[in-house]
């Protein structure tokens, strides 16, 4: 009994320090995206151009490198994904089945379906259609980035533990495919924020934002 009064008690006054008490400071989501501003991550090798910010969307051409590893295997629950090849050829693990993209084909992820687009060649694929995120998806996806490319093999450490509940309750709606169910992830994610928090993990580095200086 004790243990649940415990337990209950951090959750509410952690998660009400977190979010009433001490917000966190960061900058205004539906202003944050200009055309032409890039996404970029050394690590996955996805190179992102902003086309623009509309009606909480963000739109953006994609360009995966050679050779490019691409994201760890992730299920995304709030939005599909949609790739529309212009050149090169895109390979997707797409639950469990292997596809491959071409110039002019369209593959669409359902929302809650387990993927992974990588670049087995030495062309530069390119899509032909903007690809859309929720805004601030892509506001904590452009930290993802900089906190991957700053550690290599960063998802699978043990600060991914307590940095990721942080960008996922935030809007990172994006879930390991190989852990624990997504509803387990977003429980622990709940759990562990006034944790991370305690400790100094934030959602938002200004040291992981190409676009402060142009704000």
């Amino acid at each position: 009994m004790l243990a649940l009064i415990f337990i209950t008690s951090y959750l509410v006054i952690g998660n009400l320090l977190h979010r009433v008490v001490f917000p966190e400071k960061k900058p205004a989501v539906s202003t944050w995206f200009k055309p032409g501003q890039e996404l970029y991550s050394k690590t996955e090798g996805f190179r992102q151009t902003v086309l623009k910010q509309e009606s909480g969307y963000v739109h953006c051409t994609l360009e995966i490198e050679p050779f490019a590893a691409g994201p760890p295997s992730h299920i995304h629950m709030g939005f599909d994904e949609v790739f529309e090849i212009e050149s090169g050829e895109l390979t997707v693990w797409v639950n469990g089945e292997i596809k491959k993209l071409h110039a002019g084909e369209v593959l669409r992820i359902p929302r809650g379906t387990p993927h992974k687009p990588y670049n087995e060649t030495a062309d530069t694929i390119r899509t032909k259609g903007p690809i859309a995120f929720p805004e601030k998806f892509a506001f904590c996806l452009v930290q993802v980035y900089g906190a991957m490319d700053r550690q290599p093999g960063f998802e699978r450490s043990s600060q991914a533990i307590l940095q990721m509940p942080l960008f996922q309750t935030n809007g990172f709606d994006s879930y390991l495919a190989d852990g624990p169910p997504v509803f387990m992830q977003k429980t622990m994610g709940w759990v562990v924020v006034p944790m991370s928090r305690l400790l100094g993990y934030s959602s938002y580095y200004r040291e992981f934002d190409p676009f402060y200086n142009q704000k």
